[in-house]
């Protein structure tokens, strides 16, 4: 019988059947092959990257951050508003943008057309289009700076004229609103947003460093102080035509300023380039001179002298003193401008202001115990003033040796040069109830104030200073400061000027004004520096600090006084004619 199906397929079993290997497909690249590749890729493409950014690094042209487009741009933390002590604004941060261009870059991509550059020169003002159409023409710069400080609109301009090569970062800037008003004080920042001077520099952590919360910080400075001192000294200075003049006003409590001027000044928004010599930093107008100068500031330094003394137990006010005749010390004649050829008390010698008076203190508190309380009165190393760097802060220059002769010509202040803030704090300091002072520039409330001050002078010395600062603004030199109701007290200083090469120039003065207010309960205390004044209303006077740097400070009280609330008992001013008024200072 014929089978169903032809086995003629299977006439071999499955198992005796040899089956050869399917021979599989080579594809162009193995799978371990294209690992290898895309790691070599990613390899050679982050070495491009780093390369790039070590290119941009070194050239000292390149940004710091090369933010290669605006959405590759890094956010900066935003430097704090500066407010005064009222929360007027005296600092704050604008979001501009920095522009450049890669010159290789355009030259690849087949260079920037004359219309381009027209137009770039449209937005860009400042744009120097001949160095920049050379370095894009030659390609051989690998970065170059457009603007600086250009606005969102210039950039978006710039951006949309599709220059191959043209980018820009976000950058921020501080602007100033108060301009001059406040240059010393708020000082600057450089181009990378660092501050560099002044409370930007003093307090860079707390403003846009690592410590800063980004909330406005408040200053101690009252703007509406400030301007009117700032508005006062500028009018003394062409009044007396007076190349400087410098003055602050205190809180004598805590030591906060409320105001520090320094002329001529500077606009923060476009600071002045620093100057490299010494010379030229003293003629520039960005050196501070309340707190970098150091001038002998004359008389006024008798009532440290009679501090020391009171608080020694060397001598009373009423202790006499032979001041019948000059005296010679060191080789120099020691003598009094209308001397009184007379012994006088020392309660006398502060209101005469006679050096040979001062020179008898001197010897009777002697030169060790003498150069002791000046370091204890701060007149000596630097007065660390709160939010001001350490390198804008002068240091005391005192003899070299601290002998008889040295001694008796710095008790009227000659041979010693400091800067205003040195003898305005110790002024401050011995006002205070002889509680010690630390001047600042950060509002200080009362509150957090040590209950235990550190003391330099008893209250009883504290006190007679006082009392004799009121009795030389009534009575004597600081007759012209004297403003009827505000309980005026002051000290008058009138210093010849030291010439570079040694000795004095007779024809050159540095006078200053100390004034507190009100004396029986000090509250403020002001000091007015004026450098080389002149009196220039055809009398035949001498230019002494009782007729410039006095009545400078009389018109600054006017109108300071009452912005800080103090209303005068008696609005009139009383008059004192020139034959009444006595030149009694040295």
């Amino acid at each position: 019988m014929k089978p169903l199906f032809d086995p003629a397929p299977f006439e071999q079993r499955a198992d005796d059947i040899e089956i050869e290997p399917i021979a599989r497909v080579r594809k162009p690249y193995s799978h371990r092959l294209r690992m290898r590749i895309a790691a070599t890729t990613f390899l050679v493409a982050f070495a491009a990257l780093g390369w790039r950014m070590s290119a941009i690094a070194l050239d000292h042209d390149a940004p710091k951050e090369a933010a290669r487009s605006v959405g590759g741009v890094e956010q900066v933390k935003r430097r704090a508003s500066l407010l005064d002590r009222n929360g007027r604004l005296l600092a704050s941060t604008l979001q501009t943008w920095e522009v450049f261009v890669h010159p290789r870059e355009s030259l690849g991509a087949g260079g920037v057309s004359p219309d381009d550059l027209e137009r770039l020169g449209e937005i860009f003002p400042r744009l120097d289009l001949i160095k920049l159409r050379g370095h894009l023409n030659d390609g051989d710069r690998k970065f170059f700076w457009i603007a600086r400080k250009a606005s969102s609109d210039q950039w978006r301009r710039a951006r949309d004229l599709g220059i191959i090569g043209v980018y820009a970062k976000q950058r921020e800037d501080r602007v100033y609103p108060a301009g001059r008003v406040v240059a010393h004080i708020v000082g600057g920042v450089d181009v990378d947003n660092i501050g560099v001077a002044g409370v930007e520099s003093g307090l860079n952590d707390r403003i846009g460093g690592p410590d800063s919360s980004g909330k406005p910080l408040r200053l101690s400075v009252d703007l509406r102080v400030q301007t009117a001192l700032r508005n006062t000294l500028s009018a003394a200075k062409s009044e007396f035509a007076a190349p400087g003049a410098a003055g602050l006003v205190m809180k004598v409590r805590t030591g906060e300023m409320l105001a520090m001027v320094s002329l001529p000044d500077f606009d923060p928004n476009n600071r002045p380039v620093a100057p490299k010599t010494f010379d030229e930093q003293a003629r520039s107008p960005i050196f501070n001179k309340v707190t970098q100068g150091a001038f002998e500031l004359g008389s006024i330094f008798k009532l440290l002298t009679t501090a020391m003394a009171l608080e020694s137990g060397a001598a009373n006010l009423e202790t006499p003193l032979d001041a019948t005749r000059p005296i010679r010390r060191g080789g120099f004649t020691i003598s009094d401008y209308l001397g009184k050829g007379r012994w006088m008390s020392v309660r006398e010698m502060v209101k005469f202001s006679s050096n040979i008076a001062a020179v008898r203190v001197a010897e009777l508190v002697g030169p060790e115990r003498q150069k002791t309380y000046f370091e204890k009165f701060g007149i000596g190393g630097k007065v660390p003033l709160v939010g001001v760097p350490n390198g804008e802060l002068s240091r005391a220059q005192l003899p070299r040796q601290w002998g008889s002769s040295e001694s008796a010509t710095v008790s009227y202040g000659h041979g010693i040069s400091v800067s205003p803030l040195h003898l305005a704090t110790a002024l401050a300091s011995l006002a205070n109830d002889g509680c010690k002072v630390t001047p600042t520039l950060l509002k200080v409330d009362e509150s957090d104030l040590p209950a235990e001050c550190d003391r330099i002078v008893s209250s009883d010395t504290s006190e007679k200073i006082r009392g004799l600062m009121r009795l030389v603004a009534e009575k004597s030199s600081g007759r012209n400061a004297n403003i009827p109701g505000y309980e005026i007290g002051g000290k008058t200083g009138t210093a010849y000027q030291v010439k570079p090469s040694g000795g004095y120039n007779t024809d050159k003065r540095f006078n200053s004004f100390a004034a507190l207010w009100p004396t029986s309960d000090p509250e403020y205390l002001m000091f007015i520096s004026l450098d080389d004044p002149k009196l220039l209303d055809g009398t035949r006077r001498l230019p002494l600090a009782g007729h410039t740097a006095a009545p400078t400070a009389g018109s600054a009280l006017e109108r300071i006084a009452p912005l800080l609330g103090m209303v005068p008992r008696d609005r009139f001013r009383e008059t004192v004619s020139v034959e009444k008024q006595q030149d009694d200072e040295g």
